[in-house]
């Protein structure tokens, strides 16, 4: 027969293992949640040419056709036009797309240079 003292420790145990298992959940999610926010994934409206800075007077590093699906990683509008640009996720070197090229966006992505 089982003693008090054996089910309370028991319960404890149990009621660890279940903690442990939501937080390392909770962990999971978080990492999952800042691995979706890194870029967010938009079709070219159009031909969009690709630029080494945030100008169209910039080095041309190629066209994308239209229907392309690029990886945005943010968005800024501190640029000498003051029009919206997008960084391209991961790219290397460092890559930018004019917002035009891409469907209107009611929420662009996050911004590249915040403050």
């Amino acid at each position: 027969m089982a003693t008090p003292q054996s089910v309370l420790t028991k319960t404890a145990v149990l009621g660890a293992a279940l903690a442990l298992a939501g937080l390392t959940a909770t962990s999971a999610e978080a990492q999952e949640a800042t691995a979706a926010a890194a870029f967010v994934n938009l079709t070219t409206a159009e031909s969009s040419p690709i630029y080494a800075q945030p100008t169209s007077s910039s080095t041309r590093y190629r066209t994308e056709p239209r229907g392309t699906t690029l990886r945005i990683q943010c968005s800024t509008t501190k640029t000498p036009s003051g029009e919206r640009w997008f960084r391209i996720y991961d790219s290397q070197p460092t890559s930018w797309v004019w917002s035009g090229h891409f469907p209107s966006q009611v929420h662009p992505p996050k911004e590249c240079f915040p403050g």
